[in-house]
């Protein structure tokens, strides 16, 4: 079938220009940014108290510490209580520099600070490679504590009585520049928004992507080639950057800081800050702030009760997070988002009643803007093809130079992967043992064998999930080379053009339907943080070829009205299909497949025997499952090995795999009479409804005829 993809779906805009300004990301926390500073100009004027401008900058300065742990919390899905600690130690290498070298100046100073806690990120970041959950909520709040006595009993801290300064230069000192209150809160107002820019833009970027994946299944993110270590450390980085540029803010702003500022409820208030907003949201986070540290002193300040109990507050937070908690899990992001989807709903259910209004709602576009689009990406496409050559040229020397350093043996080039002696012990258990098998280029190879028989054992071996304990595999890559693939980590896998599904449909459903593919293209993004952040020509270029081949594959799949949903609550036969198209959105030349047939009716599966015959073919690549069905097995494999308690009991074409005594006394062994009376009852069943036609329209949707 012939798919054409036009530039209109991953170039052209066609809305008015007045609706693309005003609904790119950047406009609001523009708005945002002019807001706070006419707030500040208006006390300025004497038209707002100078309490209430203060207190406004503080809580932008604590929105800045909440908005990076809401990008560990929301993204990463790692928790945190070290962020008081983090901040406090940013509040205190400010202060004891400016009072110690009071020559230099504030931006020399941050950037000693920022050095700081990347060190300190990239520390806590190995840490939460070994534990996870409450355990590393506990070790954090411990590293806190820790801190907390340091800047108690330090002499360099001040101690109980902290530190104070008093001039503070921002440019250096032969400018004669010395800060004033509204100065420090211009400042304060454009750093926020400009971490704001940062952060939307790292969470709409393959970055973000990486963290939901890892963040909903750290085993798909590993198998889509995503480093748990690489992308972990980043986000305790970035948490912890943005926590200590907060505290060196609050000791220039206020000009003091002490060890109580920075107990463990700051963080417990940071952490209420992200679940009462939205831990995803940036919005839902500077909203969650305001509620957490702003109400009291931008509204209540007046009211004496209010402000000599400050405990009420801390009941009122600790209510706010319980419900959240127990009822709207995304903070009040999700309520908002929540309407505006039915709203959304709404107005596609009057479109579709009314066709002629439909027509008018999308115009058709502009074909002199059509054609220059189209002329645009072409252009990158040819840019970006050109790069990936040069970035796979790179790849394959440092394959070259591994399998000569390794001696890698040279398999046919008939082969596409080899299993050589393959065993793997988990204690006194063998679950495989001395495996032998070849899996030749092109067809469709199949691995059965009862419950329990190393199955899916072998997969995990392949794509490094275990580490066989002896035994060797090989496999031919797409280039024709020989890697030896126990040298490999798991999320280096997919690099070499192996892709895997797994027995349970593992999607990330916090992603749609099109971002779970590029998920999949994972690998196939050259730019790194410093573009995901800062958006660069060469991201945008990444972008429009990859979200063009992700469409592609999703209308030869018959998912492109698909590709804006998320997968949440879709047929389990469309979600397989999902599961397809982010295989072969992977460059794959051997795709693994485990159980793809579990949960499927008989006519899902007989229109997945199909597609796999189809990606076989369209696709020259090779397929190897694992499957119970072997209607399907029997039918679709062109070789099969089977195997029990993780040895090979016989490999052959199906014919020979169904005439072998060894295969047809493991399958049938142990069966008692209740076992063959239930498949008696069932054949009897599946000949009662043979009078029964079905209409497949497409592999998950069917109907059924009398």
């Amino acid at each position: 079938m012939q798919t054409v993809i036009n530039a209109e779906q991953v170039l052209l805009d066609s809305r008015p220009k007045f609706k693309r300004i005003t609904n790119h990301p950047f406009f609001g926390f523009i708005v945002f940014g002019i807001v706070m500073i006419l707030i500040q100009l208006l006390q300025k004027a004497g038209l707002i108290n100078y309490s209430f401008a203060k207190a406004l900058g503080q809580t932008a300065i604590y929105a800045i510490a909440a908005l990076g742990f809401s990008f560990l919390l929301g993204y990463a899905g790692l928790g945190s209580l070290g962020t008081a600690g983090f901040a406090g130690l940013g509040a205190y290498l400010t202060g004891f520099m400016l009072n110690t070298y009071t020559s230099l100046p504030y931006w020399f100073i941050l950037i000693i600070v920022l050095i700081v806690s990347i060190v300190l990120g990239v520390a806590v970041g190995f840490i939460s490679l070994r534990i996870e959950g409450l355990f590393l909520s506990i070790v954090t709040l411990g590293l806190a504590e820790v801190l907390g006595q340091l800047f108690l009993n330090a002499q360099w801290t001040g101690g109980p009585n902290g530190i104070r300064t008093r001039y503070i230069h921002i440019l250096p000192n032969i400018l004669n520049i010395r800060t004033n209150i509204s100065m420090l809160y211009y400042i304060v107002v454009v750093l926020l928004v400009l971490l704001m820019m940062l952060t939307s833009n790292l969470i709409s970027s393959p970055t973000g992507r990486a963290m939901l994946a890892m963040k909903n299944s750290t085993s798909v993110a590993q198998a889509m080639g995503i480093s748990l270590l690489k992308y972990r450390l980043f986000a305790f980085i970035l948490a912890t950057v943005f926590a200590q540029i907060a505290g060196s803010l609050h000791m220039i702003y206020g000009q003091y800081t002490d060890p109580v500022q920075w107990s463990i409820m700051f963080s417990l208030n940071v952490l209420a800050a992200c679940l009462v907003g939205g831990s995803k949201s940036i919005w839902g986070v500077l909203f969650g702030t305001l509620v957490i540290f702003g109400l009291t002193p931008l509204f209540f300040q007046d009211i004496s009760f209010l402000r000599n109990n400050s405990w009420i507050m801390s009941v009122i937070s600790g209510t706010l997070i319980i419900i959240v908690v127990m009822f709207y899990r995304g903070g009040i992001a999700q309520l908002i988002n929540a309407f505006i989807f039915s709203q959304k709903m709404n107005k596609e259910a009057k479109l579709a009643l009314n066709p002629a209004a439909a027509k008018k709602a999308v115009p058709e576009p502009d074909q002199k803007k059509l054609a220059k689009a189209e002329e645009k990406f072409k252009k990158l496409e040819v840019n970006y093809n050109a790069f990936a050559a040069k970035q796979n040229a790179k790849r394959d020397a440092k394959v070259k130079a591994i399998i000569s350093k390794h001696n890698v043996q040279e398999l046919p080039k008939e082969i596409a992967l080899r299993i050589k002696d393959l065993s793997i012990h988990f204690g006194g258990l063998k679950a495989l043992d001395n495996l032998s098998f070849d899996v030749m280029k092109g067809e469709i190879f199949g691995l059965i064998g009862p419950n329990g028989a190393g199955k899916t054992t072998v997969f995990n071996c392949i794509t490094q999930f275990y580490k066989p304990t002896s035994g060797e595999i090989l496999f031919n890559d797409r280039y024709g080379q020989t890697l030896h693939l126990n040298k490999y980590e798991v999320h280096n896998i997919i690099k070499t053009g192996i892709v895997r599904t797994f027995q349970n449909i593992e999607l990330v459903h916090e992603l749609t339907v099109l971002e779970n593919l590029l998920v999949a293209a994972h690998t196939q993004y050259y730019t790194g943080f410093f573009s995901h952040m800062f958006f660069t020509p060469m991201l945008k270029r990444e972008n429009a070829v990859l979200a063009q081949k992700a469409l592609v594959i999703l209308e030869r799949m018959d998912l492109l009205h698909l590709k804006d949903t998320y997968p949440v609550g879709m047929p389990y036969g469309i979600l397989k299909r999902i599961e397809f198209a982010r295989t072969l959105m992977a460059n794959a030349s051997l795709i693994i497949l485990d159980e793809p047939a579990a949960g499927l009716n008989e006519k899902e599966t007989e229109a997945l025997t199909e597609l796999i015959r189809q990606i076989a073919k369209e696709h020259n690549v090779t397929i190897f499952l694992v499957e119970h069905d072997m209607g399907l097995v029997m039918t679709v494999c062109d070789h099969i090995c089977a195997i029990s308690f993780g040895r090979k009991i016989a490999y052959g074409t199906p014919k020979e795999i169904q005439e072998n005594k060894e295969v047809q006394n493991a399958y049938l062994a142990g069966m008692t009479d209740v076992d063959q009376k239930i498949a008696d009852a069932k054949i009897a069943y599946n000949d009662s409804v043979q009078h029964l036609s079905y209409e497949t329209s497409a592999f998950g949707k069917e109907k059924r005829v009398e």
